[in-house]
C-alpha cells in the first residue's frame, strides 16, 4: 500500500479540520494514541513481569504517554514515569492525566529524582519516549537534554511516541541529542521527516496508527490518502 507522508503543516491542518468540522478534540485523539502506544508496548516487550519506563514530557505527546502508561499498569505491568519539568508546568490535559496517574500511585520521578533515573532506565523492559511530538524547535537543552542522553545510552529498547524526541519531522535531521529509537509509532499518516532514509537510525521500524482522525478531513487537506485502516487499527510502514 502506498501511504503518502505529510509536512507539519499538513499535519497540523489536518487536526485543526478534524476539530473544526467533525468535533474531534485533542482529549479524543490523546485516548486514542496512548492506547496504540501501550498495544504497541505490549506486543513489543509483553506485560507481566515487565517494567516500562516513560518519558514525560510538558505538551500533548506527554499526555500520550502518560495514557499509555495508565493503561500498562492496569494490565499488570510495572510503570515508572520520568519527568524532567515541574508537573505544574504540564499543559492542561496532560497535567490531568499525570493527576491520574498520582491517583494509580504510579512511581512518578521528577528533576529532584535525576539520580534515580539511570537506575530506572536500565531497569525497563521498554523505554517509551512521550517528550516532544512533531511541533519540537530547535535544540533540547537542561534536564530533557540530559534524559535523551541516559535513555540512549541505557542500552534498552526505545519506543518513540510520534517522533523521536529531538528529530525534525520534516526533514529528518536529529538535533543533539536526539532520541535513538528501536520503533516509532506515529499517527494517522507519518511525517515525511520520519520515512527519509537518513532518518532511519533514529526512528527504528515505523509505525503508523488510526486515531480517529476521520478520513474525510484528509479529502478536505487535500490530502489524497488511502482508508489505511480498513483491516487493522495499526500498519508497520518500514
Amino acid at each position: 500500500m502506498d501511504i503518502p507522508a505529510v509536512t507539519v503543516a499538513q499535519m497540523e491542518r489536518l487536526e485543526r479540520l478534524a476539530s473544526a468540522h467533525f468535533g474531534i478534540e485533542v482529549v479524543q485523539l490523546m485516548e486514542h494514541a496512548g492506547r496504540a502506544v501501550a498495544e504497541l508496548s505490549r506486543e513489543l516487550a509483553g506485560v507481566r513481569g515487565r517494567t516500562f519506563t516513560i518519558l514525560v514530557g510538558k505538551g500533548h505527546n506527554g499526555g500520550d504517554a502518560l495514557v499509555a502508561g495508565r493503561l500498562l499498569a492496569s494490565w499488570g505491568a510495572q510503570v515508572n514515569l520520568i519527568l524532567p519539568f515541574h508537573p505544574d508546568d504540564l499543559a492542561p490535559l496532560t497535567k490531568s492525566h499525570y493527576g491520574t496517574a498520582t491517583a494509580l500511585h504510579l512511581n512518578r520521578m521528577t528533576g529532584v529524582d535525576a539520580l534515580q533515573w539511570p537506575l530506572a532506565l536500565r531497569q525497563a523492559g521498554l523505554i517509551i519516549d512521550g517528550l516532544w511530538g512533531y511541533h519540537l524547535r530547535g535544540q533540547p537543552q537542561g534536564l530533557p537534554a540530559d534524559l535523551i542522553r541516559l535513555a540512549n545510552a541505557s542500552g534498552r529498547k526505545i519506543l518513540a511516541i510520534d517522533c523521536p524526541s529531538g528529530l525534525d519531522c520534516d526533514s529528518g535531521q536529529p538535533a543533539d541529542p536526539c532520541i535513538r529509537a528501536a520503533a516509532t509509532i506515529t499517527f494517522t499518516l507519518p511525517k515525511q521527516g520520519l520515512v527519509r532514509r537518513e532518518a532511519k537510525p533514529w526512528v527504528g521500524t515505523l509505525w503508523v496508527a488510526d486515531v480517529g482522525v476521520p478520513f474525510q478531513a484528509c479529502e478536505l487537506a487535500g490530502i489524497p490518502a488511502p482508508r489505511l485502516f480498513e483491516k487493522k487499527s495499526m500498519i508497520k510502514v518500514s
